[in-house]
């Protein structure tokens, strides 16, 4: 089977380009309501002494450094999307 596209238009690449990054804050999003989740794990676990204050705030500190690792790469994708997009 084969299909014929026509190219895309500048204005159906502006109006993709936007698709790209709604798509990318709802990701990020998605990421901070799981970070928050785990922080209130991270919290109630403390509160029933099943780890100590110190662990508490390693576990934060490196949950902090994956959501950054994780929007980095959410960003780095969007704007490799963006500019295959963009280019005839």
């Amino acid at each position: 089977i084969r299909l014929s596209l026509p190219p895309l238009t500048e204005e159906r690449r502006r109006d993709l380009t936007k698709t790209v990054g709604k798509k990318m804050e709802e990701a990020r999003i998605f990421v901070r309501k799981i970070r928050d989740e785990e922080r209130k794990d991270i919290q109630q676990s403390e509160q029933e002494s099943k780890i100590s204050e110190n662990q508490k705030f390693s576990d934060f500190k490196r949950l902090d450094a994956f959501v950054e690792e994780t929007n980095k790469k959410i960003a780095e994708i969007a704007e490799k999307k963006e500019k295959e997009i963009m280019t005839i």
